[in-house]
């Protein structure tokens, strides 16, 4: 007597999958708003600079530098995340969500000595 109830191993695998991609995608969605926001974050910075003082826009001009160095950088890993295989995804996630928490830190510090 047959289970009619129980999908196909292959469907079962298909729709994992499935779900897989679209948790990349959502990952790799919420990455790239990050850089979006942060990339605003510097924006914002570049344009404060035209008001202060040259010496403090000079500190202020090289930490943006830097920032925005890192925000390459996280981009760049962001763009090797979008292109891992099966295999590689994980480690490249992790490596990605250091370099992201060190980012968002770097910048939190920059709001708070500002401040």
């Amino acid at each position: 007597m047959s289970n009619t109830s129980q999908p196909p191993i292959s469907n079962q695998a298909d729709g994992q999958s499935q779900v897989d991609e679209q948790l990349k995608q959502a990952i790799l969605a919420k990455k790239q708003a990050q850089i979006e926001a942060w990339s605003h974050q510097i924006e914002t910075l570049k344009q404060t600079l035209q008001s202060i003082s040259s010496e403090v826009r000079n500190e202020t001009e090289k930490r943006v530098a830097e920032l925005t160095e890192a925000r390459d950088q996280a981009h760049s890993q962001a763009e090797r995340l979008k292109q891992a295989t099966q295999a590689n995804w994980e480690v490249l996630l992790i490596q990605t969500d250091h370099l992201f928490q060190d980012l968002a830190t770097r910048f939190h510090n920059f709001a708070e000595k500002d401040n």
